[in-house]
C-alpha cells in the first residue's frame, strides 16, 4: 500500500502519496463603479489582508455541491453564475502539505449580493488594490498562489465579455444601454465610443428592448434586458 493504515485518514500526513484537493473561489462583483473581489478578512502584523474563500472538498460529494457548500458557508452568498477556471498545484503553496487547488471564478450582482452578503465574514475589496503582500494566508505562508488565481480569474473574465453575455450576471434583470457600457469599460478598463459600442451591441443581437423607461433623470432612457437567461457564445472577440 502506498499509505500506511494509521495515517491514511491524516489528509496532512507527510506519507501522503497524492494531494489533498481543495477548492478556492475568486468573487467578482461591480461597487461604486469599481471592480471588486470578495474576499475573506484577516489580520496581520496590524494590517487588513485577505484570502479567496476556499476549502477541503469532501469526499462522496461533486465539485458543485462543494462548490455551493463552501460559497455559502464561508460567505453565505448563493444563487452565482460559477465557472471553473484552472488547477493550481504547486508543491509550495501550503506548507501543511500539498494541496492542490481547483479554482473557480464566480460573478454576483450588487442586488444579490447585498440581499444574502454576511460582512462579519467578508469585504468587498477593489480590484486594483489587491497585490501579493495583502492577500494569502501570510502568518501561516499559505495560499501564497491566491494573487494569481485572481489575476487569471480577471482575465478570463474578460475573454468571456469578448464572444459571451456573460455581463448579464453582473447587471440588474433591466439596464440602460450606458450600465452595460460601464460594466464592459470597468471590467476590461478600456474606453469605448457610445456610438460603436451600440452599434456593435445591436450587431450581436443579443438585447431586448422592455418598452419601458428609467425615469430618473430628466431624458428618460431605454431599458433593455439579455435575450437569453443562459450563458450564450456570440461573435468572437467581439471588442477586442
Amino acid at each position: 500500500m502506498l499509505i500506511s493504515k494509521e495515517k491514511q485518514f491524516d489528509i496532512w500526513s507527510q506519507e501522503l502519496s497524492i494531494p489533498i484537493p481543495a477548492i478556492d473561489i475568486v468573487i467578482f462583483t461591480v461597487y461604486q463603479n469599481e471592480l471588486c473581489v470578495v474576499l475573506l478578512k484577516q489580520d496581520f502584523e496590524w494590517e487588513s489582508s485577505y484570502i479567496l474563500p476556499g476549502g477541503i472538498i469532501a469526499k462522496w460529494f461533486s465539485l458543485e455541491e462543494n462548490f455551493d457548500d463552501i460559497l455559502k458557508r464561508k460567505t453565505w452568498i448563493t444563487g452565482v453564475y460559477k465557472e471553473q477556471l484552472y488547477t493550481f498545484w504547486s508543491p509550495k503553496r501550503d506548507k501543511r502539505g500539498h494541496t492542490l487547488s481547483i479554482s473557480y471564478f464566480a460573478l454576483v450582482s450588487m442586488d444579490n449580493f447585498f440581499k444574502n452578503i454576511d460582512f462579519t465574514k467578508v469585504a468587498i475589496v477593489k480590484y486594483k488594490d489587491i497585490n501579493e503582500k495583502n492577500i494569502g494566508f501570510k502568518d501561516k505562508n499559505i495560499g501564497s498562489d491566491h494573487f494569481e488565481i485572481i489575476q487569471y480569474a480577471k482575465q478570463r473574465l474578460e475573454w468571456k465579455l469578448e464572444y459571451t453575455n456573460v455581463a448579464k450576471e453582473i447587471l440588474p434583470e433591466k439596464f440602460k444601454m450606458s450600465q452595460l457600457q460601464a460594466i464592459y469599460e470597468i471590467i476590461t478598463g478600456n474606453i469605448y465610443d457610445k456610438r460603436n459600442f451600440q452599434k456593435k451591441i445591436f450587431s450581436l443581437q443579443i438585447l431586448l428592448e422592455t418598452g419601458e423607461f428609467d425615469s430618473s433623470t430628466n431624458r428618460p432612457a431605454k431599458l433593455y434586458t439579455f435575450k437569453d437567461k443562459d450563458l450564450k457564445i456570440i461573435e468572437k472577440n467581439s471588442f477586442v
